[in-house]
């Protein structure tokens, strides 16, 4: 509601951001909040620092990150294995 008068509010405005809340929640492992928030803070410096170094990257890394996390450790890093 603080944004409608700076920009366009529309019903889909989350969308292109949930599906990277997803990856980070996998990453860090189902009902791990520290690691939803270690993951969230290491997959921004690591997404930023892949925006500076080569830009066409950026928009993949999280997942390519998120396909060799779960290759390695299905529960997520810090989640408990079942």
């Amino acid at each position: 509601m603080l944004a409608a008068p700076v920009i366009q509010i529309t019903p889909l405005m989350g969308s292109n951001l949930i599906i990277v809340v997803f990856a980070v929640v996998v990453i860090g492992g189902m009902g791990s909040i520290m690691g939803s928030i270690l993951t969230g803070l290491a997959l921004g410096l690591i997404e930023g620092l892949t925006k500076v170094f080569y830009p066409e990257a950026s928009s993949i890394v999280v997942f390519v990150i998120m396909a060799i996390v779960l290759m390695i450790r299905p529960a997520g890093l810090f989640g408990k294995e079942a």
